[in-house]
């Protein structure tokens, strides 16, 4: 689980984050990079089987690949690359929650991020960092200070992949009636509607009974570049992080494909 002293800003992080693709250029402060840097190797044993590596050095490199000269990912003083642990069973959704932690921290933190995943230098990125045989790298963000104005390349890229629309909760939910939820149980499942995904597909649906919610894998996945499972480690995230803030403590079980995992509520009347 996420640890307490970091869902609240985690969790106001979650309604200002957006993918940032213009940077000013500055380094990233080093308290910043201090704190990011206690996250790398997780902060909870639902990041068992991904890992991170920061790099302040030669980020355009591993960035420079991205989308040619349109949305090109400019300026960043950083970048963070998400590795997977393909030998363990829940690499995918690791990564997600993983990634989307260390995310929503440098976004409390006043920094800009974007989710990278297939258009970046991979090979460059595999020259910097030493990987065991079983691991792999599913993603990048770049890290910095965010431009004072977006680019119009960037703007385009926006508008493509619909960045900032969501699906509709009712669409996205099934199970008992909305009167049934527990008590801030809409408010945890609006942090999660709001989560990234790849081409902003919400590869995910969510069912949602009086002590749990469900977390079940939905529609194509962008293989080999994007799994849904990934995508499903960031919504996990997220609805931890929402539940958690309106007082829903819980716990996680991974389950059988489809389904991905379950949160369930502790008791009401539990300290």
């Amino acid at each position: 689980m996420v640890p307490r002293h970091l869902i609240d800003p985690w969790y106001r992080a979650i309604f200002v984050r957006r993918s940032v693709r213009a940077y000013d250029g500055r380094p990233v402060g080093r308290e910043a990079i201090g704190e990011i840097r206690e996250l790398l190797d997780g902060f909870s044993p639902l990041c068992e089987g991904a890992r991170a590596v920061l790099l302040e050095e030669g980020a355009q490199e591993i960035l420079s690949g991205t989308v040619g000269s349109i949305g090109k990912i400019q300026g960043a003083g950083a970048v963070v690359v998400f590795i997977a642990d393909k030998s363990h069973p829940q690499w995918q959704a690791a990564a997600g929650y993983l990634g989307e932690g260390i995310i929503l921290h440098a976004t409390s933190l006043g920094l800009g991020t974007c989710w990278v995943a297939g258009t970046y230098k991979r090979s460059e990125a595999r020259r910097r960092i030493a990987l065991s045989v079983s691991e792999s790298i599913v993603a990048v963000t770049p890290l910095g200070r965010p431009a004072a104005a977006e680019s119009a390349g960037a703007q385009v890229i926006r508008a493509v992949a619909g960045s900032h629309n969501r699906k509709p909760l009712e669409t996205l939910t099934r199970g008992v009636a909305a009167d049934q939820w527990r008590l801030g149980c809409r408010e945890a499942l609006e942090a999660a509607r709001l989560a990234p995904s790849a081409a902003n597909r919400q590869p995910w649906q969510f069912g949602v009974m009086p002590d749990r919610v469900v977390v079940r894998a939905s529609g194509p996945g962008l293989m080999p570049v994007v799994p849904n499972r990934l995508d499903c480690g960031i919504v996990m995230l997220h609805l931890e992080v929402g539940a958690r803030a309106h007082g829903l403590e819980g716990s996680w079980t991974f389950l059988q494909r489809p389904l991905v995992a379950e949160y369930v509520f502790e008791p009401a009347g539990d300290p």
